[in-house]
């Protein structure tokens, strides 16, 4: 994919994760997981709010009527733009001494979906996670070493999620009336190959574009699981990506700079920034959490 590769604003973040972008006002959320910083841009790449966090973040949805729905590192919590307040969600079962939550995305239902991982990072302790409306915690999946990025196909049929430590996507059976999910299978494995696969998404074309970390791309891949280009991008570790813009037609890159070396930097001087690309197709509109 011979397509240009820009930043898009002047952040530079550390560890750079999870855009997310607002249709409802033409935002995009990226947040930088080291410094506990959550960022809003607009399409133009013009920073508008940037908020100090008080722990350590994995994931945000959007929430019906405003605010967003954020799975802190150790906390699951309601957190609202206007004021900077974190309302902590309690009673979900979920033990932070074993587990930590990562990347997350929220189902056509309005359901929000996470993945946690060992803080040890010595053991596949990790959890595939469903939280529902009413705030209610729901196990769907275990034995996970680095819970990634979420993604589901256009009609709602199967669900994508990445285990960056063994370097693999799965595809589950998803049934969007029920919010269950069948047997994992491995949809993409990366053992032999560069990078490992991080945050994902999918577009209005059922193709999954995945920001293989490492690596220095972007891949598309079709449902069957056949490789469809690449981007190859000016920054060695690319984390997550979100389509974006008015037309859905952008997809914003988030990259870090964390475990670079000094001439690392030096060869990739747009390491941590947000990045942006016109791709020729839409993605789809990120569904908000419904609680």
């Amino acid at each position: 994919m011979g397509m240009q590769v820009a930043p898009h604003g002047d952040v530079v973040c550390d560890l750079g994760e999870g855009p997310l972008w607002d249709g409802r006002y033409g935002h995009l959320y990226w947040h930088d997981v080291t410094a506990r910083r959550l960022h809003r841009t607009d399409a133009a790449g013009t920073v508008s709010q940037s908020w100090e966090l008080a722990k350590m973040p994995g994931s945000f949805a959007l929430r019906d009527g405003g605010g967003l729905l954020a799975a802190f590192r150790n906390q699951l919590a309601l957190f609202a733009p206007d004021t900077g307040k974190t309302e902590e969600i309690t009673g979900h079962g979920i033990d932070f001494g074993r587990e930590r939550f990562n990347d997350g995305a929220c189902d056509a239902r309005g359901r929000f979906w996470a993945g946690t991982f060992d803080p040890s990072m010595k053991s596949a302790t990790g959890c595939l996670y469903r939280i529902d409306p009413d705030l209610s915690v729901h196990r769907m999946d275990e034995g996970l070493a680095m819970s990634n990025g979420l993604a589901w196909s256009p009609d709602g049929a199967t669900l994508y999620f990445a285990d960056s430590r063994p370097g693999q996507v799965y595809r589950y059976a998803f049934d969007m009336e029920r919010g269950t999910i069948g047997p994992r299978e491995v949809f993409l494995d990366y053992a032999g190959r560069p990078g490992r696969p991080d945050g994902c998404t999918v577009d209005s074309e059922g193709f999954l574009w995945v920001a293989e970390v490492t690596a220095g791309r972007v891949s598309r891949y079709a449902p069957s699981g056949r490789a469809d280009g690449a981007l190859e991008l000016p920054v060695s570790k690319p984390t997550s990506v979100a389509f974006g813009g008015a037309d859905l037609e952008t997809l914003f890159i988030t990259c870090m700079r964390y475990g670079l070396s000094e001439e690392d930097l030096a060869r990739e001087p747009l390491a941590g920034r947000l990045l942006a690309v016109r791709v020729g197709v839409a993605g789809r509109p990120e569904p908000a959490f419904a609680g």
